[in-house]
């Protein structure tokens, strides 16, 4: 990529400025403020977008006052001829060189970068990283954190991407692994270990159930022919049964008619009941009623007498006058005043017995109806108790009469008595036991072999579900190795691109210093340190930090040199002011090295120095005045 011209429109300290850029060696040479650095800033912006100096805003590098600036850059490339046009405020454009008019090919904001990208095919960190210098970069290189050099490493080489593709499979590593444990702690919970078939003892029970059903059968056929004899005596047990159940429900029924004659007796008492306490609804309310007027009657009395006690106090004062007013008093007048409220309290005392012999009665009515209450709600109970025996009997008395009849049927010369027998009896009634005994190991037999079987499917169940418990684990097994190996292998060609990025980097690195003769006998080391290089002269470990100021710089710029012939060079280098503080010598080092590199590349160099600019007689100089 060439860069062929710089476009400034109310950018930095420019109004309207353009400079022409040359192959080889460019020299941008001024004063100080005269605006060689914003010419820097300004091809670092129009390429990626960003300030060359970290955290500065884009919108402070316009020119002061103006609402935004635009840094364009003419370059040709493999693609063409090309100008980029690039906003404080963002707006991109981009044209291209079509039968010899400048063609809009893209603009916009964020989707003009992506385009622009397959043009240039320059990348922020690329270039920051090894194609331009500026002030104060070298010291801010060395102090950065280990962490922070790593991200940038990662970030050029690519890495970064591989690394979320890392944490990814990490991720997913760690899920497989807790699911791979929860799947363990299932199978262990549906280990199989002591639990026997019962495969024998079901097999011996349906043998042994086989038989006793077949002895059931005869003893069954054997009863048919002795049918009738055989049904009379259970049609007989049946029916003392049901009486001995009539006998008790007659206990039951007695017992709830305790004290009436009969249920009608019991129902007229309820009515009887209900008609008092219908007839007294309004007692209570009365009660009430006079009870305040009971309250208020002595009230008043309590009233009147204590006026009473007032006057006598106030006769018998011996003073002769009242001690409030002072007047005089009028013995005779409160003698009378005495005796009228000592009569309305007496009438007020003869109301309030009258209302106290009534309060009484009414107590002892509210009482007596409560009880009649009381009494109604026992009868209702006994009632309803009644009338579940009564149904009870009934059915039992229908079902009594319905065997009686078949008995009658059976044996219609003998009289319906409960002790009637036939010569048969004793022999059915052996077999009819018989038949109990059996039917009833028949059927703990059965309940013995449906458990046995119900344990046999669990059992069945359980270990169908282990298998395909194991066969979970087993598939949670390979899904974690395949993560791991997928872990493993993105190490891997981290490993593998970092060699193949910076052996190359160290071993042109190397070269720079064997050509610029900085040290003797020195081996590189870029990846322990993330790009920062670690140097070992001479067999010794030597500290960057206590390299001079020249050899500081001409190493960094060695080591840019090296990092963008290993990732690919983008054709140019800038470089601001880079023989600041060099003493003559190693000013002349400089000037060496930015020949040797200009050989290959085209380079834009700013400087002040009278120095630099005799020494690169054969450069294309850019005079910076300011505005």
């Amino acid at each position: 990529m060439l860069l062929e011209r710089i476009m400034l429109k109310s950018f930095g300290c420019y109004d309207r400025k353009n400079f022409d850029l040359s192959e080889g060696i460019n020299l941008i040479f001024g004063p100080n403020f005269s605006g060689k650095s914003t010419l820097v800033s300004a091809i670092f912006f129009a390429l990626t977008g960003k300030p060359i100096i970290p955290r500065v805003n884009p919108s402070s590098m316009a020119r002061s006052g103006a609402s935004s600036g635009t840094a364009g850059l003419g370059f040709c490339n493999q693609d063409g001829r090309y100008r980029l046009f690039r906003s404080t405020n963002g707006d991109v454009q981009i044209r291209r060189l079509e039968n010899g008019e400048w063609r809009i090919q893209i603009t916009g904001k964020r989707t003009a970068d992506t385009e622009l990208q397959q043009i240039v095919h320059l990348n922020h960190l690329h270039l920051s990283a090894a194609s331009f210098l500026r002030e104060g970069e070298i010291f801010e290189f060395l102090t950065r954190m280990p962490a922070s050099r790593r991200d940038i490493l990662y970030a050029l080489l690519g890495i970064d991407r591989l690394i979320e593709v890392r944490e990814r499979f990490i991720d997913g590593r760690r899920l497989s692994k807790r699911e791979e444990k929860r799947v363990q702690e299932h199978q262990r919970s549906l280990r199989v270990t002591s639990v026997k078939g019962h495969g024998e003892e079901i097999k011996r029970l349906e043998e042994e159930l086989k038989a006793l059903e077949a002895q059931y059968e005869s003893l069954t056929s054997k009863g048919a022919e002795d049918g009738d004899a055989l049904l009379i005596v259970e049609l007989n047990q049946t029916r003392d049964r049901l009486q001995q159940q009539i006998d008790t429900l007659g206990k039951e029924r007695a017992s709830i008619l305790s004290g009436f004659t009969n249920p009608a007796h019991l129902h007229d008492s309820i009515k009887a009941i209900e008609t008092a306490i219908s007839e007294a609804r309004g007692l209570e309310a009365e009660r009430e009623s006079v009870i305040q007027e009971v309250g208020v009657l002595t009230s008043q009395i309590r009233t009147l007498n204590g006026e009473c006690e007032t006057l006598h106090q106030f006769i018998n004062n011996q003073r002769g006058h009242c001690p409030t007013c002072h007047q005089p008093i009028q013995r005779d007048t409160i003698l009378h005043i005495i005796e009228e409220k000592s009569s309305a309290q007496e009438k007020h005392q003869r109301e309030l017995d009258q209302k106290q012999a009534i309060l009484n009665k009414h107590t002892d009515d509210v009482s007596t109806l409560r009880e009649l209450d009381q009494r109604r709600q026992l009868l209702l109970n006994k009632v309803e108790m009644l009338e579940r025996v009564e149904t009870q009997f009934a059915e039992l008395q229908r079902e009594i009469e319905t065997v009686v009849d078949r008995l009658n049927v059976l044996q219609p010369s003998a009289p319906p008595h409960r002790d009637t027998t036939v010569e048969s009896q004793p022999d059915a009634a052996q077999l009819a036991e018989n038949r109990r005994r059996m039917k009833s190991k028949i059927d703990t037999l059965r309940a013995r072999l449906s458990s046995l079987n119900a344990e046999e499917a669990v059992l069945a169940h359980k270990l169908q579900e282990l298998q395909r418990v194991q066969t979970e684990a087993e598939k949670m097994l390979r899904t974690r190795l395949r993560f791991e190996l997928a872990c493993a292998g993105v190490d891997k060609t981290i490993e593998t691109l970092q060699q193949q990025i910076l052996q190359p980097a160290e071993e042109e690195l190397q070269r720079w210093l064997k050509r610029m003769n900085l040290f003797d006998r020195v081996s590189i080391d870029l990846k322990s340190q993330h790009l920062l290089p670690s140097l070992n002269i001479d067999g010794a470990e030597r500290n960057l930090m206590l390299l001079s100021g020249s050899e500081k710089m001409i190493l960094y710029l060695c080591f840019k040199a090296a990092l963008s012939t290993a990732l690919g060079n983008n054709g140019f280098f800038v470089f601001d002011d880079p023989t600041l503080h060099l003493d003559v010598e190693r000013k002349h080092l400089m000037i060496s090295f930015i020949q040797q590199l200009a050989a290959n590349h085209q380079v834009i160099v700013t400087s002040n120095d009278t120095d630099v600019r005799h020494a690169l007689t054969d450069s294309h100089i850019i005079e910076t005045t300011g505005e």
